[in-house]
């Protein structure tokens, strides 16, 4: 039967100005024709019945029917409402996937832009997740254009940085979203590549034997060998123990009528271990609102901000809502918004109770403030907040989750090669404009490694998709975990120096998003300081904007007298971010760093402390969370942390 790969589908993007692949299957050996707007192919399929067509380049254009015909047999595909414009890729792990409905204001304001068509010229293909151990050809995915409806299971990364490249071409752009949270690059990158680095070479020897003994499938669970598989997650979840039954609602804890005078309290939002809950299991939350008597017998809409991980919610008493089953981790961080039906709205003081159930690491409700209200359905400016103090009581106690690493292979991400394999082959050879990265949290065990991985990976694909060095545009990891102005022991500072490494070697800039993360959330919600900034890169790296695509990036260092004078790249108006410049420190031959004093003269900067009289070595925002740090450029990017020295950690 004839069949189109499905990045071909309806509402397709076609990269411009580059010559088009476009291919599919039908019977072997059969003559296949297409058309493409007014440019006409031919060609003939091979053995496996697989056909590929290459169109010339085209310019942007929209509104393009795509017809293929297999003349023996009289069948043909047909794509309607194709655009060629530009193309790209958007990978990594949870901070690439993290979707639009999870950002602080629930995807509201996006929604509202795709509504009103500000965003008509963004398309995006998500490629679903997929681990298999046998290389795939297709995706099973549709093209979307963007609307109140679609836009919430998109990357939030990924449309801000379309929508600013589509504002300011001028043409359309689309967006082929293949990420998975929590891998590591080894995973994205192609056995081909992975065999010729000599740190991974014996493992992934050993991984291959081992999935390939009959010993291996006989152990597998029996989900995995399903049709199609259940994938597994990085850990396996499946070994916790299960939900614990729900006894709360048994003792009255959902009632208002329920004295809960004996509950401990904490301020909301918060995760549990804010106020004290260093283990996993069922808690439950309960708030007293009053009613007002206009509002009675009207529906209103529970906003309850993201709940980690899932939850059961009650209004007097009643359920009005549940979120999440088993061990998913898609909703952690999710904005919950439930109905309260009208009959059920009474006035004076009623109780909403949250019974939040989560299997590992943090639990509780985690906003943000402004998403946790309640409101009439016909009144949305009419709200009571629901920020503030609740009570608090664990109902069951199941201990510090310590999950296991799923085995490699089959479902499981994190083997050698395999969502390149199931995620990434399958788009070969798209005609693409280039890539957008945001991954290395998963690798920081292992920084050392990380550089060559990178500059390998890039160079990886763009062998495989074989258009050049097209540009590779990484994200900078966010600041997370406490605020410390320096830490030689972090290693996240590590994994940022390798991936900047990888890109000066590469040809490629960066995006930074060091001053765009959260103390305690991995996953920071300001996504549209990442995306502009990627786009930045784009423009100025590809486009050629004439702006600026960077934050000051290190050239060198001299010494003069008892100082050290650091040399930047990217630095035009180099400035601080507040009355001094922070973040830099110095040492010695001896390796012990001291806080410096910095001094801005022109693109360069000059830093000295009392404490080192004969320095040799800078640092800059050297920690996995630098907030202090505050250099940046004219156009307001951060500068990029960096270390001049060689001392071992």
């Amino acid at each position: 039967m004839l069949k189109l790969s499905a990045i071909f589908g309806d509402n397709a993007v076609l990269q411009r100005d580059r010559v088009i692949p476009v291919w599919g299957w039908c019977a072997p050996y059969r003559r296949v024709r297409a058309t493409l707007g007014e440019n006409r192919c031919e060609t003939r399929s091979g053995a496996d019945g697989k056909f590929l067509f290459r169109f010339p380049p085209m310019k942007a254009e929209g509104r393009l029917e795509l017809r293929v015909l297999e003349p023996e047999s009289g069948e043909t595909a047909v794509a309607r409402n194709l655009a060629v414009g530009e193309v790209w890729i958007a990978s990594g792990q949870s901070n690439m996937e993290f979707l639009v409905n999870a950002l602080a204001d629930g995807g509201d304001a996006l929604r509202e832009e795709a509504e009103t068509g500000k965003l008509d010229r963004v398309r995006m293909l998500t490629v679903p997740r997929n681990a298999q151990v046998t290389p795939e050809s297709d995706v099973a995915a549709e093209w979307q254009t963007a609307t109140a409806a679609t836009v919430d299971g998109w990357s939030a990364v990924a449309l801000y940085f379309a929508r600013r490249l589509s504002e300011k071409l001028g043409v359309t752009v689309g967006i082929l979203s293949s990420s998975w949270g929590g891998t590591i690059a080894e995973a994205w990158t192609s056995r081909e590549t992975l065999v010729r680095n000599p740190d991974i070479a014996p493992e992934l020897e050993k991984y291959e034997r081992s999935i390939n003994r009959p010993e291996y499938w006989e152990q597998l669970q029996p989900e995995l060998l399903k049709t199609p598989p259940v994938l597994q997650e990085p850990i396996r979840f499946d070994l916790l123990p299960p939900e614990p039954p729900n006894s709360g609602v048994e003792q009255g804890w959902a009632k208002t009528s329920f004295d809960d005078s004996g509950w401990e309290r904490a301020v909301m939002p918060a995760q549990w271990k804010a106020f004290g809950i260093f283990t996993n299991g069922t808690v439950w939350f309960r708030r007293r609102v009053e009613i007002p008597e206009e509002w009675a017998g009207r529906e209103l809409i529970l906003s309850l901000g993201g709940v980690d991980k899932h939850d059961i919610t009650y209004f007097d008493g009643v359920e009005v809502g549940r979120t999440g089953t088993g061990y998913e981790t898609a909703h952690w961080n999710v904005c919950r918004v439930y109905r309260i039906p009208g009959k059920l709205v009474k006035p004076g003081m009623r109780t909403i109770a949250v019974r939040d159930y989560s299997f590992i690491f943090d639990g509780g409700l985690n906003g943000p403030a402004g998403k946790m209200t309640l409101r009439p359905a016909d009144a949305p400016r009419d709200f009571i907040s629901l920020a503030g103090e609740w009570s608090f009581r664990i109902e069951t106690d199941l201990g510090p989750a310590q999950p296991l690493s799923a085995a490699p292979g089959l479902g499981n991400p994190n083997s050698y090669s395999i969502l390149f394999d199931s995620m990434i082959r399958p788009l070969l050879p798209t005609a693409l404009r280039g890539v957008i990265w945001y991954q290395g949290e998963s690798n920081e065990f292992r920084a050392n490694r990380y550089e060559r991985l990178m500059r390998d990976l890039i160079t990886d694909w763009r062998y495989h998709f074989g258009q050049g060095d097209f540009p590779f545009l990484q994200v900078v990891l966010a600041g997370y975990r406490p605020e410390k102005d320096f830490d030689p022991d972090a290693n996240w500072p590590l994994i940022r120096e390798a991936q900047i490494r990888a890109a000066q070697s590469t040809g490629n800039l960066v995006a930074s998003a060091v001053d765009a993360g959260d103390v305690d959330d991995i996953h920071p919600k300001d996504k549209e300081t990442v995306g502009n900034r990627l786009a930045a890169a784009a423009l100025a790296q590809i486009y050629g904007s004439g702006e600026e695509g960077s934050g000051p990036l290190f050239r060198s260092v001299i010494r003069s007298g008892s100082a050290l004078l650091v040399s930047f790249d990217h630095a035009d108006g180099l400035k601080a971010r507040g009355e001094n410049v922070l973040g830099f420190r110095i040492a010695g031959k001896d390796g012990e760093f001291y806080p410096a004093d910095a001094v801005i003269a022109g693109d360069k900067v000059a830093v000295s402390s009392p404490e080192v009289p004969d320095p040799v070595a800078v640092r800059y925002a050297w920690s996995d969370n630098p907030a202090m740090a505050n250099l940046c450029n004219a156009a307001g990017f951060p500068a990029l942390p960096f270390r001049s020295d060689e001392f071992r950690e």
